[in-house]
């Protein structure tokens, strides 16, 4: 089942959504594709339904992660593990010209993320 979701992006892009397809990324990437290691700029609690699945109870994360150069909704990470969707092109290639592995960004890094992103800080 196919599902609008909040697309990858760089950092300061408009945010958009994108249609996607669970079943999309190869097996091999799933693990490698760690996009939770991230670092956080926001995190909420609680969950929220999972687009890819007609079940009531699946539910997928809250937050905002980046490795500094790309900004991600926490949900991926299950759309990834839970489904096997494939981000789009540019950031897969962008994760694995790192080796899947996101660098560490700083607080101070982190929080000028979420001033471009618009993300509300608190005083």
């Amino acid at each position: 089942m196919a599902a609008r979701v909040s697309t990858p992006h760089l950092i300061g892009e408009p945010q958009v959504e994108g249609e996607f397809l669970p079943g999309t990324l190869d097996e091999r990437l799933v693990d490698r594709l760690s996009l939770e290691g991230a670092e956080p700029v926001m995190f909420a609690p609680g969950t929220t339904s999972d687009p890819f699945s007609d079940s009531p109870a699946t539910r997928v994360r809250v937050g905002v992660m980046t490795d500094g150069t790309w900004v991600w909704q926490l949900a991926w990470a299950d759309y990834v593990q839970l489904h096997r969707v494939a981000p789009p092109r540019a950031f897969l290639e962008h994760a694995a010209s790192l080796g899947f592995t996101a660098p560490e960004v700083s607080v101070g890094r982190a929080l000028d993320i979420a001033r471009a992103e618009g993300i509300p800080l608190p005083e």
